[in-house]
């Protein structure tokens, strides 16, 4: 399920590994998501995150509710008729994801930051309910200058089919500094392999993907854009807070996002993102639209 909710906070997040120290980053999210056809039609999403920490280690928490309405003249395949929500009488799908990340900074090595967490799915849909996803990431950087790294993820969906999906993303950023303000740009790399494709309506076990992102930085402003092209399913994003765990193989999308902060502490943002897929549940290509504001404090 895309829950696209934390991209200026994970961006900001990256700028502080070259930064000085953070005492905390709190925010809520409000999210609408929308589904052009197949069998979703959109609904809410509510999100609250808290970050804690110092220039050597922060914590990261993250909880989220998701309620997506579905179509109730669709038909489903009689794969997901053994373990999808179709047939169930279910016309809402609602979730809970819970996430907490952890990250320390020159403490195992110089120049080194190092992220683990897990992120943990309560969801209607039977085939990822109970899923369990394990994050760790490890990059190099240079401060206030560029960094390189590679993350991996874990998933794991034990109730149905023993679904797993491998994830492996190498990720390299670099900063340019202008009479304008500050530049952040970088490119993101996606391999994603899984155990039971058949079982999941997908022809292949493995999808590749590329990421390009811009930010700018200035007066307390800031802008972003990231488009992404390939194969992905069943991705986790953004630091382990984002996964996409339902039925659905995505073939690229677009995001635009802003932020401002209106006094020193507050910051006003918000993001627009479209993203194209397969609905395996019913074949249909559809194209989801995700609107979000947010309110953060910095303290």
């Amino acid at each position: 399920m895309k829950k696209f909710l934390l991209t200026v906070l994970v961006a900001a997040a990256v700028a502080c590994l070259t930064s000085e120290a953070q005492a905390g980053y709190s925010a809520i999210y409000g999210t609408y998501i929308d589904y052009s056809s197949g069998s979703k039609i959109g609904g809410p999403v509510i999100t609250g995150y808290y970050s804690t920490g110092n220039a050597t280690r922060t914590y990261s928490f993250g909880l989220s509710f998701t309620s997506i309405e579905y179509s109730d003249n669709y038909t489903s395949s009689a794969l997901f008729k053994r373990y999808g929500i179709a047939n169930t009488g279910i016309s809402f799908l609602n979730q809970l994801d819970f996430t907490a990340v952890t990250s320390v900074t020159d403490e195992i090595l110089k120049n080194h930051t190092f992220s683990a967490g897990i992120h943990y799915i309560l969801t209607d849909d039977n085939l990822t309910n109970n899923g369990v996803v394990l994050y760790f990431d490890g990059t190099y950087f240079k401060p206030y200058n560029w960094n390189v790294g590679i993350e991996t993820a874990i998933s794991w969906y034990p109730d149905t089919i023993n679904l797993q999906v491998w994830q492996v993303s190498p990720h390299f950023g670099k900063y340019f500094y202008t009479s304008k303000g500050t530049v952040y740009t970088g490119m993101r790399f996606y391999l994603i392999t899984l155990n039971k494709p058949d079982e999941v309506g997908l022809d292949d076990d493995t999808f590749v993907s590329g990421e390009a992102f811009v930010h700018c930085y200035r007066n307390g402003w800031d802008v972003g854009l990231s488009i992404w092209k390939g194969k992905q399913v069943f991705a986790v994003k953004e630091g382990g807070f984002v996964v996409y765990n339902l039925a659905e193989k995505y073939n690229g999308g677009v995001t635009l996002e802003g932020g401002y902060y209106f006094t020193k502490n507050y910051r006003l943002g918000g993001s627009v993102s479209l993203n194209s897929f397969e609905d395996l549940e019913t074949g249909n290509d559809v194209t989801q639209t995700t609107v979000t504001v947010s309110l953060g404090y910095r303290w």
